[in-house]
């Protein structure tokens, strides 16, 4: 790359004797509205709804992307710029990213600060080194997130969740601020009809895989979800919704023209759902919808030099169709069977079922009355006590898991398979 000469109205800054031109953003920067709508949701994630990410953590990921784009630019290009960019990636890479164990509240925890700073330096730097005809081939962040997750496994790094909480006033506010954000960046780039044909693309694949009887476990879900349950958790979900609006519309890697744009939403969201139709838990499910858009960016650089005309394209799109939902249906459908139905062991009579926070799945009396039951054949000193029982967040992608109290003493229990549950050992407080 050539250096870039300075300005002549532009800030400078000397530096043992050579001048660098000083970079700084526009407020007409669409950079700028982006970085806005991403930090807002960072701060209602934390504020509002509890997100397991601290302070420290998304520091680490926006200065190892920051420090390495100002170091490669002064080096390459001779100028000192503000890292607009470089700020978007590690402030992606921190939205998405979750180190297990990482615990709300906690705002300077550095637990995994080297997964943060690892991920963030290799999304910043794919957009350096993967390059086709001068244009970076990947989205940066999605490349470092896609690559951290199959590189590490869900033991060590996991992404955000899919469901983020209840309806709630904090929960409408990040949906207003997702909305609003995506209207304003996307119309002034003319990407909003990308979006919403991934979108319509994404949500029919996610249909047929429901229809089919497809399953997915959760660590906020008590039970695999199915049916409408899934399709509505997934195609209204925060998570995609960032992913729809503000990851997959990256105009360095999007088509421009706008047959090309409409083919790779299209694409994009078949692939997707293709790619998830194997998939049983909601980890893999994550890691297979943010590795489509890898494979479909890796892919354009060829469909770019290969040209096809349309009226040839045509004719087999209803075989394409055809053949694919054939494949979601096989592969993605599961056969139907009935539910392990919990088996009570007696009725409690002093039980309490306090609210379960942090997970979709609010016990019954039906369910806790086995947990009580399963807890007093494990420990009969629970016998004759109150009882207090509830749900947490399961923990390394794994079901929720409940929370039996009596008497100062906190047990935790796993679901089985036969409906019963199992006491956690060493869980005594």
């Amino acid at each position: 790359m050539h250096a870039v000469p300075a300005p002549s109205n532009g800030p400078t800054l000397t530096i043992r004797g050579r001048t660098y031109p000083v970079l700084l953003p526009k407020l007409a920067d669409p950079r700028l509205y982006l970085a806005a709508t991403i930090t807002s949701l960072q701060v209602i994630g934390q504020v509002g709804l509890h997100f397991r990410l601290s302070i420290a953590q998304i520091l680490v990921a926006l200065a190892t992307s920051a420090v390495l784009e100002v170091a490669i630019a002064v080096r390459q290009q001779h100028v000192l710029l503000w890292p607009a960019s470089a700020l978007l990636t590690g402030n992606g890479v921190a939205f998405v990213l979750r180190v297990p164990g990482t615990q709300h509240g906690d705002w300077w925890s550095l637990r995994g600060w080297w997964i943060f700073a690892g991920t963030a330096a290799v999304a910043l730097l794919s957009k350096h080194v993967l390059k086709w005809r001068g244009a970076h081939v990947f989205n940066p962040s999605n490349i470092g997130l896609v690559l951290c997750f199959l590189a590490l496994g869900r033991l060590r790094a996991d992404p955000l969740d899919f469901w983020w909480g209840p309806m709630s006033l904090w929960l409408l506010l990040a949906l207003v601020v997702i909305v609003t954000g995506a209207f304003a960046i996307l119309l002034r780039l003319r990407l909003l009809a990308l979006a919403v044909t991934f979108w319509v693309s994404f949500a029919a694949g996610l249909g047929v895989l429901a229809l089919a009887g497809h399953t997915m476990t959760a660590r906020w879900h008590l039970g695999p979800i199915s049916g409408f349950h899934l399709w509505s958790v997934l195609v209204t979900s925060p998570e995609v919704l960032v992913f729809v609006f503000f990851m997959i519309t990256d105009p360095k890697t999007a088509p421009r023209g706008a047959r090309a744009r409409v083919a790779y939403a299209v694409t994009l969201g078949l692939l997707a759902t293709l790619l998830i139709a194997p998939t049983r838990t909601e980890f893999a499910a994550k890691v297979a919808l943010l590795g489509a858009l890898a494979i479909v960016c890796l892919a354009l650089p060829l469909l770019r030099s290969v040209s096809i005309a349309p009226r040839r394209a045509l004719p087999a799109l209803p075989a394409v169709l055809a053949a694919w939902t054939v494949a979601l249906v096989v592969v993605g459908g599961s056969p139907s069977h009935a539910a392990a139905r919990p088996l009570a062991h007696g009725h409690v009579a002093d039980l309490q079922v306090l609210p379960s926070r942090g997970v979709e799945t609010q016990l019954d009396a039906e369910t806790a009355q086995v947990i009580a039951g399963n807890l007093l054949d494990a420990v009969p000193a629970a016998s004759g006590r109150r009882l207090r029982v509830w749900l947490e967040a399961g923990t390394d992608q794994g079901p929720p898991t409940a929370v039996a109290q009596f008497a100062g003493q906190a047990y935790r229990l796993h679901s089985t398979a036969t409906g019963q549950w199992s006491l956690v050992s060493g869980t005594r407080p």
